[in-house]
């Protein structure tokens, strides 16, 4: 700030010198007032670009080369590499309370669900489709494997199940840029029906249209992200909302952050990290069934290796919970939505929503009481995964209480491990519907 006011200062005596002693007129003082502005924006803009590269340099290396091998054999309980973070109650109540507004609730039916788990890194992961070189990567500091996005292309999950008129659709983003000063390349995040086509159909690499879709397309500043919405009946525009500066964005970038999108019907809304973005109230043609999940990233003067952009931890959902309707009158609540770190007990926080619903209807129901329940898949040790079952359900009793201030003699809590799966543990999806949390009316 000491160097911009010197350089201010500078920039008033050259001012002075070149009218010399005569007063400063509207010509010369609105000449000044743009030349100072233009200083502050350069300034502004340099402190960035430095942020931006202290953030980068302090994340562990973004990704690794696409072509060095996983690492070896980790996988634990649930399905999840042994490496973990720790299961502290200061975590699980931290990430309740930031983001108790939080009113996401996924669909009750796990459709669609991939990790990209299994899949060779330095490949399209398998089924999907792409017209361009985007592969699957792990990255140092984050579990799991991602898709790693290349400039100049489309990639199309291998979904081929239509989502039904109400869905809900998860997935992982990671942003990780080099901002130079030049504009980085817009990425697309959407749905589409491809109608009579396949829905990895080659037609729809080339414009990810469609009988009808919808996209958010996330253009990234060194400082915030302009971010646009609009969506489609075949070719012709049918909703459209301008660009517009989010600062909230630039806490997006060198992290994992949720996106989460939920269609009911005409009405979409979408999140990004926790922050409602969008809600429109007919935001999603009526004819024509959404079946497939597009990620398109532009071109940009910036080098491949500047530009990181990662998909990870896809979850597609049908159905509209009725949580209050399920527990108080069919006795039985179950949801994939509460979220937990991996191979641990500590809660996410986009589990709020889950964790609000459920609150509500407890202290709408004072006389309720429920036996909570945790479930895991079938992968890793059978007696690891019961203890990790009960430690979460433990979780999910004690944050209803901590947090929701709900009475400690209403609840109780266990785990069943893997012994009662509701899908099927040699399918992604079915693994996700496995891994649940149930609420019991007692």
């Amino acid at each position: 700030m000491k160097r911009l006011q010197l350089t201010t200062a500078a920039i008033a005596l050259v001012m002075g010198m070149f009218f010399g002693a005569m007063p400063i007129g509207a010509q010369a003082q609105s000449i000044l007032n743009k030349i100072k502005s233009r200083v502050e924006q350069t300034a502004t803009q340099k402190v960035l670009n430095e942020t931006d590269k202290a953030v980068s340099k302090g994340m562990d290396k973004a990704i690794e080369s696409a072509t060095k091998p996983s690492q070896e054999n980790t996988t634990g309980v649930d399905g999840v590499p042994t490496a973990s973070v720790p299961d502290t109650v200061a975590n699980k109540q931290t990430a309740i309370t930031a983001f108790s507004k939080y009113d996401f609730v996924p669909g009750d039916s796990v459709l669609y669900a991939n990790d990209f788990s299994g899949e060779a890194i330095g490949e399209l992961p398998t089924g999907w489709n792409s017209n361009g070189s985007s592969v699957v990567v792990t990255l140092d500091g984050l579990p799991g494997q991602w898709l790693r996005m290349a400039q100049r292309t489309v990639a199309l999950t291998d979904n081929e199940q239509p989502f039904g008129p109400d869905f809900t659709v998860e997935f992982d983003m990671v942003l990780q840029i080099d901002f130079q000063g030049w504009m980085p390349p817009s990425l697309r995040l959407g749905l589409l029906a491809s109608g009579t086509e396949s829905a990895t159909a080659n037609s729809l690499l080339s414009d990810p249209k469609g009988d009808k879709s919808f996209y958010l397309e996330i253009s990234p500043l060194s400082d915030a992200a302009n971010l646009m919405l609009e969506s489609y009946e075949k070719y012709t525009r049918y909703f459209h909302s301008p660009s517009n500066r989010n600062t909230t964005a630039s806490t997006w970038y060198g992290k994992s952050a949720h996106v989460a999108i939920q269609g009911q019907k005409e009405r979409l809304r979408i999140w990004v990290d926790r922050e409602k973005l969008y809600d429109v109230p007919k935001g999603i043609p009526k004819d024509g069934e959404l079946n497939q999940l597009f990620f398109q990233l532009s071109s940009s003067p910036y080098k491949d290796e500047q530009i990181g952009v990662y998909i990870g931890n896809i979850k597609i959902a049908k159905g509209l919970p009725d949580t209050r309707h399920k527990l108080v009158e069919e006795g039985r609540f179950s949801t994939t939505g509460i979220l937990f770190d991996t191979g641990s007990a500590t809660i996410k926080p986009e589990s709020a929503g889950v964790l609000n619903s459920i609150a509500a209807v407890l202290a709408q129901h004072p006389d309720i009481r429920v036996r909570i329940v945790g479930h895991t898949d079938a992968v890793g040790d059978d007696a690891a995964n019961q203890a990790l079952s009960e430690r979460r359900a433990a979780a999910v009793k004690e944050a209803l209480q901590a947090e929701y201030t709900i009475d400690a003699a209403r609840l109780e809590a266990t785990g069943k491990g893997e012994a009662e799966p509701v899908g099927d543990n040699q399918t992604a999806e079915g693994r996700a519907q496995n891994r649940r949390v149930e609420f019991i009316k007692l």
